[in-house]
């Protein structure tokens, strides 16, 4: 899940989540039905067992059209556990402890968020991708923050191309190409690497990742610096 507002996301297990570090487990199988409001899978909580875990760590199952019942009830209750949230970009099956490749997502046009994400360039409303993929569009890459339930209380950079190709398909079967660049690229980006058994932190330099109270400091600080230079500024 990638937060809108750039509060945490990161992590690098320190010790006894070194085993969860690297995708190198073998595809899941659910053992226990999920349940309809599922907790989130937290790659550093260590009260959750390895197992439980290994969900983040393991590519995700693609997901056979037409849907099943089954299917339609686990992507069901992803939606319902989006809804459920308000500082959130997008989330993808795996942080729900569902291995399938399913995420839901949205960049909507939000004047409050472009303060903090200025390349919100491009929009899409509430968006529900099955099996989706993406490609770079050239090597131009670009750095921001990002947060996720998935890490708890950390937060790091991230570069992500700028631009990139994307193709995924409806609950309804219907087939979707495109591309998207900016903030959008991001989210899309974010959510398809965690089916992928990728998490931003394996993309964070270790030595900026952040505690999100260091994290909220330094925001608080570029805005207090950001409004000293504006009111610095000679009258036009």
């Amino acid at each position: 899940m990638l937060k809108k507002y750039a509060l945490p996301l990161a992590l690098v297990c320190l010790s006894s989540c070194a085993q969860l570090n690297s995708p190198q487990h073998k595809a899941l199988t659910m053992t226990a039905p999920i349940q309809e409001n599922p907790d989130y899978v937290v790659i550093n909580n260590e009260e959750q067992s390895e197992d439980q875990r290994a969900v983040l760590r393991t590519p995700a199952q693609k997901v056979r059209f037409p849907l099943n019942k089954e299917d339609k009830r686990l992507l069901d209750i992803l939606v319902t556990k989006y809804d459920g949230e308000e500082n959130i970009a997008g989330l993808a099956a795996p942080q729900v402890g569902i291995p399938k490749q399913m995420i839901v997502f949205a960049a909507l046009d939000d004047p409050e968020l472009k303060k903090w994400r200025p390349d919100l360039v491009q929009t899409m409303d509430k968006t529900i991708w099955i099996n989706p993929t993406y490609d770079g569009i050239g090597d131009d890459k670009h750095e921001d923050y990002e947060g996720c339930f998935s890490v708890h209380d950390l937060a790091g950079p991230v570069k992500r191309f700028t631009k990139i190709r994307y193709a995924a398909t409806l609950p309804d079967g219907t087939n979707v190409t495109g591309e998207a660049e900016g903030f959008l690229a991001r989210i899309i980006q974010h959510e398809v690497d965690h089916l992928n058994s990728t998490l931003c932190i394996d993309l964070m330099p270790k030595d900026k990742i952040l505690t999100l109270e260091e994290y909220r400091q330094m925001r608080a600080d570029r805005v207090e610096a950001s409004s000293d230079d504006d009111s610095n500024q000679e009258p036009s």
